[in-house]
């Protein structure tokens, strides 16, 4: 009976479910909530996306997740590009998703939740750095639409508490895809072209939607705010709306109204004030009148009587007089010891003491040095002597006059010392310690030795 029915193991339905998928989805744009997040080691993601009435798996291989500029966190509201499969293993229908990206507000909020934490972390929201808000300014710039009613709101305010304010306005535009770009040149050239006339700015906006305050979540703005060398109060949207330039501002004001009350102090309340001040003044200087006359009755009735006082001073005196004049005793006693001491030292050190030992060492040294030197010239007069001996033992002269002769060849007149050198009939000069005589050679005999 079911021979010829065709009977599908699991794994083929699986696979042709998946196949059927496949081929009749292709690519497609899917939109809803992350939910169950999870990154394993293998880096992959897997979550599901869900509706108020359906979810479906999906997963987010980590070829295609590792070009995101962000993670996605559950009840994240994203669109995702992807093609519907079956994984065969448990049968169950997923979403293979190749792109992502975060929708609507969620974008929005993600991308001002890592734009405010990369500011704080390079310090721009440090309350250290922040500048104090003038009390009394005399100029103020207020960069705002010059048609919103945050402009007219900030003049209402300025004109009831303190008119005579100087107020300049500088028109921008505060929502769209250029309003970041002009808010940020409007507060660079507040800084250079209203520079030591402009006390405080006011960067403010009404309320709008969250895109609406957009481009005061923009980097550019945030920059801005913090190059700023004049104080900037940022006063953007309801007093529930918190913006990038509310953190990096030196001041906050939830709206333009209380940022204007913020830098105008009313007359009233300056009077009040000074009131005060002055009533706090008066209580001081009364208090401190009053305890200086606390403190003078209390020494008053210290005070001793003036006989009992001269007493005591008298007694005072006499002692510190018997101490001051034993001192001076001893002191004199000591000082007339060492007089007496100087005066002995100083008796054998006189100049005609110390003349007389001079004298006698100078006629000591000059007899040894007159001893000393006879005894070198006898020491130099024998060593002359011998060395006179030497010379004349080596001189030719005194050759000579032991019967000695030098005799020269002439002409060259060339000494003579070997016999050989001679021949019959040269004639000669023969040299004696006196005299000498011209010979002629008559005969050579050469010794045989």
């Amino acid at each position: 009976m079911f021979d010829d029915l065709h009977v599908y193991t699991i794994s083929q339905l699986n696979q042709d479910i998946r196949l059927i998928l496949e081929g009749n989805f292709g690519s497609v744009w899917v939109e809803g909530e992350v939910s169950n997040f999870r990154v394993p080691r293998s880096g992959h993601f897997y979550f599901s996306l869900k509706d108020s009435q359906s979810q479906v798996r999906a997963v987010m291989f980590r070829r295609q997740n590792h070009s995101l500029h962000f993670l996605p966190a559950d009840g994240d509201h994203v669109l995702c590009l992807g093609r519907v499969s079956l994984y065969e293993p448990r049968g169950e229908c997923q979403l293979v998703v190749e792109s992502l990206e975060l929708k609507g507000l969620g974008g929005l909020m993600r991308a001002f939740e890592q734009l405010k934490a990369k500011l704080a972390a390079e310090g721009l929201f440090d309350q250290e750095l922040k500048k104090n808000i003038p009390l009394l300014p005399r100029h103020v710039a207020v960069i705002t639409s010059a048609s919103g009613a945050a402009i007219r709101d900030i003049l209402q305010v300025v004109h009831r508490r303190f008119a005579s304010l100087a107020i300049t306005v500088i028109p921008v535009t505060v929502q769209g895809s250029a309003a970041a770009t002009e808010i940020a040149r409007a507060i660079q050239r507040c800084n250079r072209s209203l520079a030591g006339q402009v006390d405080t700015i006011i960067l403010a906006r009404g309320g709008g939607s969250w895109e609406d305050l957009a481009p005061f979540n923009e980097e550019i703005v945030a920059r801005a705010i913090f190059s700023s060398r004049i104080p900037l109060i940022s006063a953007v949207g309801h007093e529930i709306d918190y913006t990038i330039a509310d953190f990096v501002a030196d001041l906050r004001a939830p709206t333009p109204s209380a940022a204007a009350e913020l830098v105008v102090a009313q007359r009233e309340q300056l009077a009040e004030k000074i009131q005060f001040l002055a009533q706090r003044c008066r209580q001081a200087v009364f208090g401190q009148l009053e305890s200086c006359r606390s403190r003078l009755q209390l020494c008053a009735a210290r005070l001793s009587w003036p006989e009992i006082l001269y007493q005591r001073r008298r007694q005072r005196v006499e002692e510190l007089s018997y101490r001051f004049t034993r001192m001076m005793t001893d002191r004199l006693r000591r000082l007339q010891q060492r007089l007496e001491q100087a005066s002995r030292s100083l008796a054998v050190r006189t100049p005609e003491h110390r003349l007389t030992d001079c004298r006698f060492t100078l006629e000591r040294l000059s007899r040894r040095l007159l001893h000393a030197c006879r005894q070198q010239q006898q020491r130099r007069h024998h060593a002359l002597d011998l060395l006179s001996g030497k010379l004349d033992a080596c001189s030719p002269l005194g050759i000579l006059q032991r019967g000695y002769a030098v005799v020269e060849k002439l002409p060259e007149r060339r000494p003579v010392v070997d016999a050989g050198e001679l021949r019959n009939g040269d004639r000669v000069l023969a040299r004696f310690a006196r005299g000498r005589a011209y010979c002629g050679v008559q005969e050579v005999v050469r010794d045989e030795s």
